[in-house]
């Protein structure tokens, strides 16, 4: 098969070929255990979710966590911006998963038409779109197909070899149902060893289209743990791909990884059970406020003067 360099790239440095790791048979149990026992006992009041977005917002302020973890955030709408990434991660989707050639444009056109079948929400606003406005939107969902090929060997075929998987939403229930942990990875790629179960045969991937930033880290670790909780073997590697650039950030999942992502769990999940009891939450100003529910009525907002 020929490639393109940035996608030999790709294919050796970020999926790679070295020998993967195999981890102990027990290692997710001792995750679970560790997260379990940690929030045995909190009165956590209702069952508490969190997500990447979630672990995020606590690590800014407990503030902004509370609003999110409480629903104070107002209904969502779409906007252009919205739509396309809505739509790319479709895109995406028909991309691995087709089992015909598209042109990329075609691609996100059949990307529009399944969104628009399936959400509602999604629909209504792409209604209200003029042809115009609804061409930009697909014209950039058409760029983000092309960056993507441009970086990737051709997953269709390489489909045995790579088992690729697009938006994979999973979830782990601890507790007792009490706390749940879910996420949705736009693409892992990678089948289980059958010869060897504990061996890590699986890349995680988010695809990015803006400006890296620290939290990437920390989500694909958390990734990495719901990855582990859930298949019962870690991930052998997490990866942020940013599209335009063709880089990405990527670390190797370790023991020492998949702990801090527990950990961070647990941190978020007594700070929920403190703040759901009246706790005063502890407010951490920054360029997040101005996403925060809260940001008219906060004491310690940190907003840029118009």
């Amino acid at each position: 098969m020929e490639l393109t360099g940035p996608q030999r790239r790709t294919l050796d440095q970020l999926i790679g070929t070295e020998p993967r790791p195999s981890f102990p048979a027990d290692l997710p149990q001792r995750l679970r255990d560790r997260i379990e026992e940690a929030v045995r006992g909190l009165e956590l009041r209702e069952p508490l979710w969190l997500g990447k977005a979630h672990l995020t917002d606590h690590d800014r302020c407990e503030g902004s966590f509370l609003a999110k973890i409480q629903g104070e955030a107002p209904p969502f709408t779409h906007s252009s911006k919205s739509a396309a990434g809505v739509l790319h991660h479709k895109a995406i989707e028909v991309e691995v998963g087709s089992r015909d050639h598209l042109e990329a444009w075609d691609v996100a056109s059949v990307a529009a038409d399944r969104v628009v079948e399936r959400e509602e929400r999604f629909s209504e606003y792409w209604r209200e779109l003029g042809r115009t406005e609804q061409d930009e939107v697909l014209m950039e969902v058409t760029r983000r197909v092309e960056l993507f090929r441009g970086t990737f060997p051709p997953l269709k075929e390489l489909r045995r070899e790579l088992a690729p998987i697009s938006e994979m939403r999973v979830r782990a229930e601890l507790a007792g149902g009490d706390l749940t942990l879910s996420g949705q990875i736009d693409l892992v790629l990678g089948a289980p060893d059958r010869t060897d179960p504990m061996r890590a045969t699986r890349l995680a991937i988010d695809l990015k289209t803006g400006n890296a930033y620290p939290e990437f880290a920390e989500d694909m670790r958390f990734y990495a743990l719901l990855l582990t909780l859930r298949f019962g073997v870690p991930p052998y590697r997490g990866a942020s791909l940013f599209l335009e650039s063709g880089e990405w950030q990527a670390e190797d999942v370790t023991e020492a990884s998949l702990a801090r992502a527990a950990d961070r769990v647990i941190a978020a999940a007594r700070s929920a059970a403190a703040l759901r009891a009246s706790r005063e939450p502890s407010l951490t100003p920054g360029s997040h406020c101005a996403w925060c529910p809260r940001a008219p009525v906060c004491p310690a907002v940190d907003l840029p003067v118009a």
